[in-house]
Order: C-alpha cells, then structure tokens, then sequence
C-alpha cells in the first residue's frame, strides 16, 4: 500500500462506488442569447455605502450600449458575425423562445473608450440618482449606475469621465432619452441581440 492510500485510504474500494463521467456533445450545448462582450469588467469586496445599486448578470454586460460613432464600422463587422448565429445556428423552441448552438463573441468592437462627464451626462437626463452596479451578486470597481422615470442606465468612471455607458432597463420612453444622448455626446446606441442601431439622424 502506498503512502497516499495509507493516508488517504485505498481508492480503488471508493472510486467503485463512483458513476463514471458522461460525456457531453459540445453539439447539444445551447446558449441563450447570441452574443456576449469579450471584455468583462473587474469586481470587488469593497462595500459600498450608496442610496441604490442596479444588478445585473454575466451576459447582461454590455448588451444594450452606447458607442462613440466613429465606431460604426468595427459595430457593423461584430453585427455580421451575429447575424450569422441568428440565420445558421438558432433553434425555436415551441415557438415560445429562441435558443443558439453557437455564441458570437464580440472581440472586435473592443472597449468603448468614452470620455463624457458624469457630471454632464447626469444633467442630460435630468439630473437622474446615482447609484452602483452589481454583476452577479458582486460590485464592480469604478462602477455607475443612473435611474430616470424611463431607464435604468449603469457603466464604468474614471475620474469623473464615463468610459463605458449601458443600459438594463427600459421602458417605451427610453428610445427619447438615447435620441438626446446620441446627439449629445456624438454616439450610437447598440442593441446587440436584435442588431439594431439607433442613431439620433434616425430619430
């Protein structure tokens, strides 16, 4: 008997009792949503005293976004990508839901580098509370987030410049708000399980 057993006990008698692995087909594995973000933003313990915080999960990330416009054409070659899991990798599901074989992820488009003060992006939505965000649970580091009666928006800050700028909830009304956000700071806003692009030319 080796040491290990000796220490350990003999394995072989437990490992009698264990069913053995299956495998699985990578072929029957389906995802929710077509796309997700390459990037993810880094998380801490750090509690944080704030009026709110807005909480989201790993594939809410970036999936309702705004870009600076110059970005249009890298937005165009991500959309392409997931249109083709939508036409060749999509599967409805009793005609209730839509589930993908395949899952674009989005390595071209990169980070948003906005610079917009947080400051003046409260202001243009009329002074909105500001609160935190929360991914799974966690706070993520340099985070925002911002209610208005319409939107619940959330991203990233570095002294005091908005870098990245989202969106988890909206309402019939938040279409107005993106309108006067786009004009305002030159963007585009990016919804990208639908591929649609709102700009303020198209309001």
């Amino acid at each position: 008997m080796g040491l290990f057993d000796k220490v350990f006990g003999k394995r072989k008698k437990q490992e009698d009792n264990i069913p053995k692995p299956e495998l699985i087909n990578t072929a029957d594995i389906l995802f929710t949503i077509p796309t997700v973000s390459n990037e993810f933003p880094p998380i801490t313990d750090t509690s944080v005293t704030v009026k709110f915080d807005i909480s989201i999960f790993d594939d809410d990330w970036r999936q309702n976004e705004f870009l600076n416009f110059s970005s249009l054409p890298l937005i165009e070659v991500e959309i392409k990508g997931i249109k083709n899991i939508w036409d060749n990798h999509s599967k409805k599901f009793e005609g209730k839901f839509t589930a993908f074989t395949k899952c674009h992820v989005r390595n071209t488009i990169g980070e948003p580098n906005l610079e917009i003060k947080l400051a003046q992006l409260s202001e243009a939505l009329v002074k909105a509370e500001i609160g935190i965000l929360k991914k799974n649970g966690n706070y993520v580091s340099n985070s925002f987030s911002l209610k208005t009666t319409n939107t619940d928006y959330y991203g990233i800050v570095n002294n005091g410049l908005v870098t990245q700028l989202c969106i988890s909830q909206w309402n019939d009304n938040t279409t107005q708000e993106i309108f006067t956000l786009t004009k305002l700071f030159n963007l585009v806003f990016v919804n990208w399980y639908h591929c649609d692009i709102l700009r303020h030319e198209d309001e």
